[in-house]
């Protein structure tokens, strides 16, 4: 990572085995951090650990579903026994799906709800001591839907509006104890998702049309400026939300 440096810091990322979230981890490994693995997916965590480790890393993988606070508390202790100290909480795990607000049940709602907004407060309550201890800080990915209402449905959005109302919240109760708390909010990126929404041709084409810098993003644009907000550089940015997104929004 050139010039950010996470050497002798401890990163937890939830929903890194695969997608944005695995990049992020990569790239904090890549800048010397220690990283923990969370996700609900063993098989993908482990492959990401053993991807870290390749590097010449730490890497420890735990198995968390931030739905669920006992798993929180878990993986902190986990996380604890093996290298002593938390500095970065990444919160990246969340859903989506396609619906329409007619179609749109409560039930689906209140799911969503509960991984995405109520996961993510989850996540950083269960994770917050450590946090303080080191003067650590904390990203949230977000996304740019918040602001167009896109990203599948207005249970997606809300969710992801919630999140950026937080985050300046805790960056102001947080910053007299030395945490940084910023958001990272993609829009359009290169996943499994995008691929089957967007397959290469004229569909895909016509979305990078509508993107000024014509081309889009890839996990590792959003892995960069997490690693950013991570580090000393970002030491007097705080209650932030970076939209990356090539100027679509």
């Amino acid at each position: 990572m050139g010039q950010f440096d996470l050497t002798e810091k401890t990163a937890l990322i939830t929903g890194s085995g695969k997608g944005i979230g695995r990049e992020i981890a990569l790239k904090m490994a890549a800048a010397g951090a220690r990283i923990a693995v969370t996700d609900i997916s063993e098989e993908a965590g482990e492959d990401a650990c053993r991807e870290i480790r390749n590097l010449g890393r730490e890497a420890i993988f735990i198995p968390m579903n931030i739905g669920n606070p006992d798993d929180v508390e878990t993986a902190r202790n986990i996380v604890l026994n093996a290298f002593g100290r938390l500095d970065i909480v990444v919160c990246n795990a969340g859903i989506t799906f396609r619906r329409g607000f007619a179609d749109l049940t409560a039930e689906e709602f209140d799911k969503t709800i509960k991984v995405n907004l109520t996961g993510t407060f989850n996540t950083i309550k269960g994770l917050l001591e450590p946090l303080i201890e080191a003067k650590g800080r904390i990203v949230v990915i977000s996304s740019a839907s918040a602001y167009t209402g896109t990203g599948g449905g207005a249970h997606y959005s809300a969710t992801k509006a919630g999140q950026i109302g937080m985050t300046r919240t805790l960056a102001k109760e947080l910053g007299p104890l030395g945490v940084n708390v910023n958001c990272v909010a993609p829009r359009t990126i290169v996943t499994e998702i995008l691929d089957h929404l967007y397959p290469p041709g004229s569909a895909r084409d016509a979305l990078i049309e509508q993107i000024p810098l014509r081309r889009i993003g890839l996990p590792a644009d959003i892995a960069n400026a997490t690693v950013y907000l991570a580090s000393d550089e970002a030491g007097y940015v705080s209650g932030q939300t970076l939209l990356v997104d090539g100027a679509r929004t």
